[in-house]
């Protein structure tokens, strides 16, 4: 529970625990589950509200906390209706239940079991199920019929497409609302970035949903693309397509004074990891397949194209934005061992680009994923589904989730994500995993890659030149010079390559899978190489990439031999480098994993 000084206002929500039937004792642990997150959401809430007190404009508060507070909380009620669902009647009526409010609150948040006075005004947008009236002079959002434009639908797909029906509804009405709250906020563009955009992507996810659905029992509708784009007009449903201008305005992509000769570089001195001084390779492969897309499963989930650049992926198969626990957990995987279901990603490289056009993506001829251990501890097993990230995709602009407070930022993309992820998925993961694993394995990587190349710790952030960008890591090197790590772009001499080398967090709080800005569930060690007193240390992912086809010519102004992929506001700058995973080993091979570390051997 957050406390604000007195006379505070405070942040109260609705009861959710009071309003659900009966439990089935085969829900009854993801109910507690989800009615704790929803006390959490609450208190990160009223933290936001703390810090941030002063900043923005008069709708600060709803469309940079309440909005997204009640997405969040959208997102955790459904859990528990799904849940109890699986094993009796579904509850009904509690979508009216994820919108919360501002009111004095007396020094304390109100407990997630506490309701606001029914006799208080709203101040909040209305419920779910709750059709807001236009704005704008008597405009509103207006969208293609669907379905009158779906075949006959099979009896096994009617209540999947009966459902997705509801949710277009549903999502036409919150877009309402957010335009009607939203009333003279932002620029001349704000409504298609802010509002019709997102409103696009999700429908563009529920339509596919439907076809998918069709598709399992029949032939799979074609045709229905077109209408996931909507409008803004006084009615009629047809959709128009959103102007070149409502294009975010690119950043100036990287110069010659974005590369270095990476011989300037000075070394810097390599962590003893004598605590726990073992490692463990994880082969699987490299994304030469083309598992790759511009989603990012763990800041903009549910978002297509959420992520904004391309990212290349191994391990699972299956990673998308609209992935799940229990899909990631049903996937195949490009790992040798087949109990590593886990997946890594990044954006890739491009080459060929002159003076700002988007060039060739490049993929990695070598991708090594190396765990390791903890300089001051032995290691502990990581959780399934545990999500990583380090680097910061936004390092230019600073727009990242945590900090996002702009006015025309939409409040339903990149900040959904549950800080506890529930675990109710299948067991029945491969259990191919050698009990002792050999020492010295040998490995199917070039000898000359580091096994301690030095971490970008707190203090080597702060000496990048980037240092203004707080999560902004050297990750760049070449091949023969892997204890030079640098936040530019790296000129390799001959017979060298180009190397990325990403570490993760390794420092995990003990409790969540994830956090509302992706990163204080788990962090990085301190500069000598331990955990913080309230976290406990767990194998580290390091991620090393070599590209042997990535030219090392001299770049001449913008004229630049090879950039990584990035937002269009982030101008392709090396600062944005970064790296996101999602653990997903059997039991019995994350334990094999510490083993191995903890023991002092190379597996």
């Amino acid at each position: 529970m957050v406390n604000l000084s007195a006379g505070a206002d405070a942040i109260t929500c609705p009861n959710v625990a009071d309003k659900l039937p009966d439990i089935p004792a085969q829900a009854q642990a993801e109910i507690d589950r989800n009615l704790k997150l929803l006390q959490t959401q609450i208190d990160e809430a009223n933290k936001r509200l703390v810090t941030s007190a002063g900043e923005g404009g008069p709708n600060f508060v709803q469309n940079a906390i309440l909005g997204p507070l009640a997405d969040k909380r959208t997102a955790t009620i459904n859990r528990m209706a799904t849940a109890i669902g699986r094993v009796a009647d579904r509850p009904t009526g509690l979508d009216g239940l994820a919108t919360c409010k501002l009111g004095n609150g007396g020094g304390a948040t109100a407990p997630a079991t506490q309701a606001p006075e029914a006799s208080e005004p709203p101040t909040s947008p209305p419920s779910d199920n709750a059709t807001t009236p236009p704005a704008n002079g008597g405009n509103k959002i207006t969208c293609p019929d669907v379905a009158g434009k779906l075949p006959d639908i099979p009896a096994q797909a009617q209540a999947e497409i009966d459902r997705n029906l509801k949710l277009l509804q549903t999502q036409i009405d919150e877009a309402n609302k957010r335009l009607v709250t939203s009333a003279g906020e932002g620029g001349p563009n704000f409504v298609q970035n802010a509002i019709l955009g997102p409103l696009a992507d999700k429908r563009t996810a529920t339509i596919n949903r439907m076809a998918t659905a069709i598709g399992r029992v029949a032939d799979r509708p074609t045709g229905l693309d077109g209408l996931a784009t909507c409008k803004l007009g006084s009615g009629g449903g047809a959709t128009s397509k959103p102007s070149a201008s409502a294009s975010p305005k690119a950043a100036s992509g990287p110069t010659a004074d974005d590369f270095v000769d990476i011989q300037s570089v000075s070394p810097v001195q390599q962590p003893q990891r004598a605590a726990s001084s073992g490692s463990f390779v994880s082969r699987c492969g490299t994304p030469q397949e083309g598992h790759a897309n511009s989603d990012n499963i763990i800041t903009a989930p549910g978002v297509a194209k959420g992520g904004q650049q391309l990212n290349d992926y191994v391990g699972n198969v299956s990673t998308d934005a609209f992935s799940t626990n229990e899909s990631l957990a049903a996937s195949d995987t490009t790992c040798r061992i087949r109990a590593d279901r886990s997946t890594y990603f990044w954006p890739v490289l491009r080459v060929g680009g002159a003076d700002g056009s988007a060039g060739t993506a490049v993929r990695p001829s070598v991708v090594q994923l190396q765990f390791r251990g903890n300089a001051m501890s032995r290691v502990s097993a990581a959780p399934q589904f545990l999500r990583l990230i380090t680097g910061d995709a936004q390092a230019v602009s600073g727009g990242r989730p945590s900090d996002a407070a702009a006015s025309d930022a939409p409040s339903d993309t990149a900040t959904d994500v549950p800080t506890d992820l529930p675990t109710d998925v299948p067991t029945d993961l491969p259990t191919d995993v050698p009990t002792d694993l050999p020492s010295d394995t040998a490995s199917d990587v070039p000898s000359d890659l580091p096994t301690d190349t030095a971490s970008a710790t707190a203090s080597d952030t702060a000496s990048a030149s980037a240092s203004d960008a707080a999560n902004a890591r050297p990750t760049w090197s070449c091949t023969g010079f892997a204890n030079r790590l640098t936040d530019k772009y790296p000129l390799c001499p001959s017979g060298s390559n180009l190397m990325r080398v990403f570490d993760m967090p390794s420092c995990w709080d003990g409790q969540n899978l994830d956090s509302a800005d992706h990163r204080t569930h788990v962090v990085f060690p301190d500069e000598n190489g331990a955990c913080p007193a309230d976290t406990q240390a767990v194998p580290q992912l390091r991620v090393t990439l070599v590209y042997d086809d990535v030219p090392n010519t001299q770049p001449d102004g913008t004229n630049v031999p090879f950039m990584v992929d990035s937002a269009p506001s982030e101008g392709n700058s090396p600062n944005t480098d970064h790296a996101g995973a999602i653990a997903l080993m059997s039991k019995q091979l994350m334990n094999n994993v510490v083993r191995c570390i903890n023991s002092g051997r190379r597996c």
